[in-house]
């Protein structure tokens, strides 16, 4: 697995999930040992359904663990000035509609478009990487090709 890059609070939020999900598996772990106890777990939905949401949240917990592993967090990397990488806060304009977009880079568990936050995995992201003010480039999206103008590129 790669690296997992995180803010502060993006960290923190996986943290307490994980917090969360170790509780969980905790419980679920006495459910399936109570449900099993009870006789032939062949005709046991309660055994069942426990013992599937455990392997759920087991799945979902060894992700977790694989990604924290991995955490780089985006305010302590060294950003080149001018340059657009994950942490920095850019500001695009689409060249067709003059519509203005800030967004800050962050890695794909915390990617929110609509508060400000884009991914360096998502198409956008990954083009705008590198890039520097003034810079133009086109996205190409399945129905269109739109073009984009870097107005700013700023560190956090």
């Amino acid at each position: 697995m790669g690296e997992t890059y995180l803010t502060r609070e993006g960290l923190a939020k996986l943290q307490a999930e994980h917090k969360s999900l170790l509780q969980q598996k905790r419980e679920l772990t006495e459910e399936v040992s109570k449900a099993a106890a009870m006789g032939d777990l062949r005709e046991n939905a309660e055994y069942h359904a426990a013992r599937e949401r455990l392997q759920h949240v087991s799945a979902r917990l060894a992700e977790l663990d694989a990604k924290l592993t991995h955490v780089r967090l985006i305010d302590e990397l060294e950003v080149k000035a001018g340059e657009v990488r994950v942490g920095v806060k850019v500001a695009l304009e689409d060249e067709q509609t003059k519509d203005r977009f800030h967004y800050m880079l962050v890695g794909p568990d915390e990617a929110d478009p609509p508060n400000g936050k884009l991914s360096i995995a998502s198409p956008l992201g990954k083009m705008l990487l590198g890039k520097k003010p003034g810079e133009r480039f086109t996205l190409t999206l399945p129905k269109a090709a739109v073009p984009y103008r870097i107005i700013s590129v700023e560190q956090r």
